[in-house]
């Protein structure tokens, strides 16, 4: 696995973070078979979402970015959502959305699986993908940050201006982290993004940002086992989509520590790692199962072929309780 492979995507947000209702207004456009890519159709959608130029090229970036929409046409940049935008966002003659306007934790949880869990090769990057799968400390200012991308990226084959870098941090700050007073109660003003819920990141004083590990007791157990079963699923296919390995287990540490690993993306802390493990098991009634033997610690998993195990299946029982 190296960082070298991936390539680098540290624009595209116009500086605007993601915010309450964006989802909700470009969704609408998708379904209606608008284009998020035309030219042509900025204006329109300035109009119809009531926003600014730059507002809509942000909002176009930001469903790609979280991974709703899926590339129907690269010719023509056509996009369609993905089923399981369709299942959490669009009401049809299947029935009602489960979380139409993000009104629930367990969606933002969802929401940062889908756009920051990456493959270890060949993965689009940014700042925040950046973050969530390389960053190894806890705490971080935007200068530290900077050097410590650029550092990464010293033998990648492309380069990211410093400009383009700045601005990057400056927006997943904006998007993640939350902001206390001196009197110790949350800042509304910092619930620009919904992804400030997490807790995440918070801004300690004006320069400095924590990222502790947690237990993540707001993740709830059905996102949880869908991040895991995606990612066993990830982890046993190459870049084309072929499977390469039927493996019935996987080890703790890398569910803990890899690139695109639930620990890492959800920032668990390993007692963390294993409470949301115990639960899994009681969710899944033992298809998905977790050992602590003689300090070998792994996770089995007893699905005759878990390719084809839909990760959403779980979903449904977070979203119908």
């Amino acid at each position: 696995m190296t960082i070298e492979s991936s390539s680098l995507k540290f624009s595209g947000h116009q500086t605007f973070p993601v915010r309450y209702g964006w989802i909700f207004k470009i969704i609408q456009e998708v379904i209606k078979g608008n284009s998020i890519s035309s030219k042509d159709m900025i204006e329109p959608q300035m109009i119809s979402m009531g926003m600014g130029k730059n507002m809509v090229l942000s909002v176009r970036h930001w469903i790609k970015n979280l991974n709703l929409v899926n590339c129907i046409d690269k010719k023509t940049q056509e996009f369609e959502l993905t089923p399981l935008a369709k299942q959490l966002f669009v009401n049809d003659d299947l029935g009602p959305a489960y979380d139409e306007y993000i009104d629930k934790i367990g969606t933002v949880w969802l929401l940062h699986w889908l756009s920051q869990a990456i493959p270890t090769e060949n993965a689009e990057l940014n700042t925040t993908r950046w973050f969530f799968n390389y960053f190894n400390g806890v705490r971080s200012d935007k200068l530290q940050l900077a050097k410590d991308i650029s550092l990464s990226l010293l033998n990648h084959d492309k380069e990211i201006t410093e400009a383009t870098l700045k601005k990057d941090i400056d927006c997943f700050f904006q998007t993640y982290s939350t902001k206390y007073t001196n009197s110790s109660k949350l800042n509304e003003d910092s619930f620009a993004s919904p992804f400030t819920e997490l807790g995440l990141l918070v801004q300690v004083d004006s320069k400095h940002y924590l990222a502790e590990l947690s237990d993540r007791k707001s993740l709830p157990v059905e996102v949880f086992a869908y991040s895991v079963i995606d990612f066993i699923q990830q982890k046993q296919i190459d870049r084309f989509g072929n499977i390469i390995s039927n493996d019935k287990t996987v080890s703790f540490d890398s569910l803990l520590n890899n690139i695109g690993s639930p620990g890492k993306v959800f920032r668990l802390t390993a007692n963390g790692l294993s409470e949301k493990l115990d639960e899994l098991e009681i969710l899944t009634q033992g298809q998905i199962a977790w050992t602590d033997t003689q300090g070998l610690r792994q996770i089995a998993y007893n699905f005759d072929n878990i390719h084809k195990v839909a990760p959403e299946t779980y979903l449904a029982n977070y979203y119908q309780r």
